[in-house]
């Protein structure tokens, strides 16, 4: 929380909101100078009234309101970054942590890397995915690529759970609207259009230790009640995964 009334009336919330688009902002640009000021501004007002309490050096952040689209690892002190300090989990309720506790860490035996998904638009070509999912199956030899055409929801659908790893490398969409139709954007195929929804992951089993979405914003998600974010993540983890990588905007 910002601070707050001792009666545990709601956290000052003005200009919060702001303050968060305004840092994402300066961050998204490689050119703007601003992202540090902006970042102690906001460690000053989240963190810096209960650093002193804490004695742990593992962080899990629950976030609420527009605090789900805050980068924590990106907070600055005078010193350093929160990253620096901290290992760091962020969690889209406090009730995952019951679910992931059951969960133990599994040693990972396989991975399934899907890479530059044949979209049948050469415009959402993803050259340096291919060669990103090309470069992590040499550091794991026994991984199974996907590429182009072979990377395909249904292969997830029915095989996914094989895989102690799963690695996207693809174009994902955030609908703002409808967030259980946001989707990972995989090859079209006889009856499918491709996409992976959120929709579909609730349906999904899998056993895998690590998920990463190297995808457009794929952490987005909308507030809803219970001050949980519907998206990726949430589904990811009801499916079955421990842990997960993804991105809090656009990438080039």
């Amino acid at each position: 929380g910002a601070g707050g009334e001792e009666d545990g009336a709601e956290p000052d919330r003005a200009g919060l909101e702001d303050s968060v688009r305004a840092f994402r902002a300066s961050l998204a640009s490689p050119v703007s100078a601003n992202y540090l000021n902006q970042s102690q501004r906001l460690y000053d007002r989240l963190f810096k009234p209960v650093a002193e309490s804490l004695r742990a050096d593992k962080l899990v952040v629950v976030p609420h309101g527009v605090l789900h689209y805050l980068p924590f690892n990106a907070l600055r002190s005078d010193k350093s970054f929160l990253i620096d300090d901290f290992s760091i989990r962020v969690e889209p309720s406090a009730g995952v942590l019951n679910l992931l506790r059951n969960r133990g860490n599994k040693a990972v035996t396989s991975a399934l890397l899907l890479g530059n998904p044949d979209l049948r638009n050469p415009d959402l070509d993803l050259k340096f995915a291919q060669e990103e999912a090309a470069a992590i199956a040499k550091l794991m030899p026994d991984a199974k690529v996907l590429l182009r055409g072979d990377a395909t929801s249904s292969f997830v659908k029915s095989e996914g759970d094989r895989y102690t790893v799963i690695h996207f490398a693809t174009h994902g969409v955030f609908d703002l609207k409808e967030p259980l139709n946001s989707a990972l954007l995989l090859a079209p195929e006889q009856g499918s259009d491709g996409r992976l929804t959120v929709s579909d992951l609730y349906t999904l089993k899998l056993d895998a230790t690590l998920v990463t979405l190297s995808a457009c914003e794929t952490a987005l998600g909308k507030v809803a009640n219970g001050d949980d974010v519907v998206g990726f993540t949430r589904g990811l983890l009801y499916a079955g995964a421990s842990s997960i990588v993804s991105s809090l905007w656009s990438v080039d």
